[in-house]
């Protein structure tokens, strides 16, 4: 199993570190974390279960990230950073 992780200061001192463990390119575990806050508190979850299963490919990640764009809302780190960091990530 492969573990990745990326972690970054947003500008205005939020944190958030996004962690993956890959095993034969596929994403088993995604977790995300940092001083942000989500609404519904639910959407870090719901994205991290809905990450698991998927390729471990920027494009497969970025499709679910899209997904929830509409459904919730962050509040200290915006989608686009987000998506970034697991960009970043993935191509360690």
């Amino acid at each position: 199993m492969i573990h990745r992780e990326a972690l970054t200061k947003i500008p205005g001192g939020k944190t958030v570190k996004v962690e993956l463990k890959i095993r034969e390119g596929i994403i088993e575990r995604a977790i995300i974390s940092g001083d942000f806050f989500a609404y519904p508190s639910s959407i870090i979850e719901d994205i991290e279960s809905e990450l698991e299963g998927k390729r471990a490919e920027f494009e497969a990640i970025k499709k679910v990230l899209e997904k929830f764009r509409e459904k919730g809302k962050l509040v200290g780190i915006p989608f686009n950073d987000l998506e970034r960091l697991f960009e970043q990530v993935i191509t360690k």
